[in-house]
Order: C-alpha cells, then structure tokens, then sequence
C-alpha cells in the first residue's frame, strides 16, 4: 500500500490533435534526455530535426496512426505510444518518468489493442535506447538497420517483434 502511494499517478486514454504540442515535447525530451550516451549530439539533433507538432496531427489524421497518452495530474502528457495495424511507431516517456513502468503500461495496452485488432504480431523499428527495453519484454531482434533521420545521418537502430495471440502448442500425449 505504501509503494503505491509513491508511484506517480497519471491515466491513460486516447490520444487527440489537440495533444499534439505536449507529445512533441515528450519526444523531444525523452531522445535529448535519455539519448544521451547511446548516441552522438550530432545524432540526437539529426533525430529531432524538422519535427514539430504538425507532425502529430499529421500521423492522427492522413496516416491514420492511433496514439494513447499517459497524463499525470500535475504534469500534463508524461508519455504516449502510436500504433498503425501490426506496427508500433512511437513509445516516448518523459525521462522525469522514466522507470517508472509507465512505458511498460504503454506498450502493454497497445499491444492488447494490437492483438484485438487481429494482427498475429506486434512489429517496432526501435532505437538502440529502447532495444533493451523491448528485449525485456520479450521482443527479439530481427535485423539491425540505420534509419535515416529527417537531419540526413543514419542513426543506428534495429527492426523488432513479438508474437502475439499464440496458443499454447499441444501437447502430445502417447498412450
């Protein structure tokens, strides 16, 4: 009872265009803020070039991405996730929230929401800050890449997914 009155409160609900300015912020502190040490400054600023909240309402609206956010009382947005069909495209948190399971409650809801959807598995192109993240929770690497970033580096990441839905495979029984 304690731990839970340490824990940060925050709910979690659908995502609107009208977040669009505090989602921007999130991304932006959560690369600048927990990139550093995986990535080179150079790296960091490429990443977070030329993206502004226009981008948000942008993915909402013409491609149709699907975003939950994680808001706190006393902080606003604190962390979101965006999803279209079987891809996972975003999964921010604020790094003052970071570790806090918020990012676990975030991928775990859209990947039920995923799963509900019909698609057998959940597919992530992520960053080298979230592979350990996602290798946590049962994500396998399926290929490194470079993703070439809106500043024109190639910022090293790797292609991601995690079964979902799977049946227990029978067991055989011989008599």
């Amino acid at each position: 009872m304690l731990l839970r009155k340490l824990l940060p409160r925050y709910r979690l609900r659908a995502g609107k265009p009208a977040d669009a300015p505090g989602l921007h912020a999130v991304y932006e502190r959560a690369v600048r803020g927990l990139g550093r040490g995986v990535y080179s400054d150079a790296q960091i600023d490429s990443w977070v070039f030329a993206n502004g909240p226009e981008r948000y309402v942008a993915a909402m609206g013409e491609d149709g991405e699907i975003f939950e956010v994680a808001v706190a009382r006393r902080r606003g947005i604190v962390g979101f996730s965006a999803y279209k069909d079987e891809e996972l495209r975003s999964l921010y948190v604020d790094p003052d929230w970071a570790r806090l399971g918020l990012g676990t409650a975030l991928l775990r809801s859209a990947e039920a929401r995923i799963a509900a959807a019909g698609h057998a598995k959940v597919v992530i192109g992520a960053s080298l800050i979230g592979l350990p993240f996602y290798e946590a929770r049962g994500y396998r690497v399926v290929a490194h890449r470079h993703w070439h970033s809106r500043g024109g580096l190639a910022i090293p990441a790797a292609d991601m997914e995690k079964p979902l839905n799977q049946a227990p495979q029978e067991r055989q029984m011989n008599f």
